[in-house]
């Protein structure tokens, strides 16, 4: 009757060490893990910090990468050269690293389910984190939810800058862009004048804010009226078309800014059939190297130019600093500039 108990004590005391040893041992991999990847990601990020690229660097230091470490970059249509080179920025830092790498591109610039279907493959594809050029602002939310929950880093190159907790925006503030394009008018037309404005898809984030930003920009220079607006999905060729209709609508417009470059050299186009090149101020975004030769030919007056490649390169970079459990912040910002007549030998090829 007196070994029961004794037994029983003795079971109960072993079980209870056991689980000690067990809690022991569990919680330092809980807390760091290996590289730091089962941190809680969304503690690592500072959503409020929005910090210059150059500065992040010189905080955190290089990154380090390793071979059993996978990089995906879900984009957009690479038709469009300006992804071409976010694209290349990504993979020559992966390569540099030691990384491995892969890219999904879409279809064309309004490819929102394909874009979808491409980032959930990506995501079960042995990714250790998830790069993205959303074509909607919470178009991929859903992916970069389920991979955040898996521990795997998320980090939004561009475009679409979202609201997921625990992600990472690596690129300008579009608001800015347009804002500086129209600061940019004003220095060019003292005395005031008509403008107009050539809009990117009205579903794109880049679009919408870089809209909102040049019309704000707007407000400070009283002397500039927008008396056009309208979309061309990103077209050259609806650009052109939009424009002429613009110019014959309003023959003393002194001013068109365009949301993207390739829609601009339809814009030119246009000009230039009205005889109006060096008349009419046109200003594009991006720095496509096409742009840049327009610009030196006198077809254009300046573009709001992008660093692709520094984007794609960065998150890269943030990616690895994630996974090694460093601390970033959320907004990485890597800054648009004007290039005109007066700087653009300074980037005759390629982009920043």
């Amino acid at each position: 009757m007196n070994k029961l108990p004794k037994a029983a004590t003795q079971i109960a005391a072993a079980t209870a060490a056991v689980a000690l040893l067990a809690a022991c041992s569990a919680t330092p991999e809980a807390s760091t893990g290996q590289s730091g990847q089962t941190a809680d990601l969304a503690s690592l990020v500072d959503a409020s910090a929005k910090t210059p690229i150059k500065d992040v660097k010189a905080s955190l230091g290089a990154p380090s990468g390793s071979a059993d470490t996978k990089l995906c970059y879900i984009t957009r249509t690479l038709s469009n050269e300006f992804w071409g080179f976010e694209r290349d920025g990504f993979e020559a830092e992966a390569k540099k690293l030691g990384v491995k790498y892969q890219t999904f591109d879409v279809t064309d610039e309004s490819s929102i389910t394909e874009q979808l279907d491409k980032a959930k493959s990506a995501a079960n594809q042995g990714c250790s984190a998830l790069l993205a050029s959303p074509i909607s602002a919470t178009g991929l939310d859903t992916v970069f939810t389920d991979a955040l929950a898996k521990k795997m880093p998320v980090v939004i190159l561009n475009d679409a800058k979202g609201n997921v907790p625990g992600s990472v925006y690596v690129g300008p503030d579009a608001k800015t862009i347009g804002a500086t394009a129209a600061d940019y008018i004003a220095t060019k037309l003292p005395a005031g004048g008509k403008v107009a404005m050539i809009e990117g898809d009205p579903g794109s984030s880049n679009a919408l804010n870089r809209g909102e930003g040049f019309k704000n920009g707007l407000t400070k220079h009283s002397n500039l009226q927008l008396v056009a607006s309208q979309t061309a999905k990103w077209d050259q060729t609806k650009a052109q078309e939009i424009a002429s209709a613009m110019l014959t609508a309003n023959p003393d417009i002194k001013a068109f800014y365009s949301q993207n470059d390739g829609m601009a050299l339809g814009v030119a186009a246009a000009i230039a059939a009205k005889n109006l090149t060096g008349k009419v101020l046109l200003v594009g975004t991006d720095g496509i190297p096409q742009a840049k030769k327009e610009i030196q030919a006198g077809n254009m007056t300046a573009t709001v130019s992008e660093q692709p490649v520094t984007e794609g390169a960065s998150g890269v970079d943030a990616a690895l600093w994630l996974l090694a459990g460093k601390k970033v912040p959320g907004w990485v910002d890597v800054p648009a500039f004007i290039i005109d007549s007066k700087n653009v030998g300074q980037y005759a090829t390629g982009m920043p």
